[in-house]
């Protein structure tokens, strides 16, 4: 017998800081200009560069947008194989009254790493779709960035002064 939600049916709101309401592709672009080079002889090991960053903006008073911006680049010689640009992003609501030193860390860490896996997929099914092995996004740390941006907003204001 499944169990009665006594919370007013809110998901869980009044128990967690956070809820991720919705996840989405903002934006996509994906282009694969020399598809034909992979066949050149002999066929030369693509560079793929990856760059991940993450935004977070307010929609009211507890809702804010979490977003992924995920820019990849492969190479092969002087050629670009593709390139794939993913804007990737998540409706987040929050409970009232969360403290900012607990609210900032949940929306630029946590919720960063929850969406990741989805990045991934979408990332790995698009390299595939254009020919590619799947492209396998490693893991991300999103909590050394989080402390590294930290780190320079607290230096910031001595190197003015």
């Amino acid at each position: 017998m499944a169990e009665e939600n006594n919370n007013g049916g809110n998901n869980g709101g009044l128990q967690y800081p956070y809820y991720i309401q919705d996840q989405y592709i903002k934006d996509l672009t994906f282009e694969n200009p020399n598809f034909l080079m992979k066949y050149s002889s002999p066929p030369k090991e693509p560079e793929v560069s990856v760059n991940v960053e993450s935004t977070v903006g307010k929609l009211g008073e507890e809702n804010y947008e979490v977003a992924l911006k995920v820019s990849i680049s492969a190479r092969a010689g002087e050629g670009t194989l593709f390139v794939i640009e993913l804007l990737y992003a998540a409706l987040v609501s929050v409970g009232k009254g969360v403290n900012q030193e607990v609210l900032e860390p949940v929306l630029m860490v946590h919720c960063p790493f929850l969406m990741f896996p989805f990045v991934r997929e979408i990332v790995s099914r698009l390299t595939q779709s254009g020919g590619y092995p799947p492209l396998m996004l490693e893991p991300i740390d999103f909590a050394s960035i989080y402390m590294e941006k930290q780190k320079a907003r607290s230096e910031a204001p001595q190197m003015n002064g």
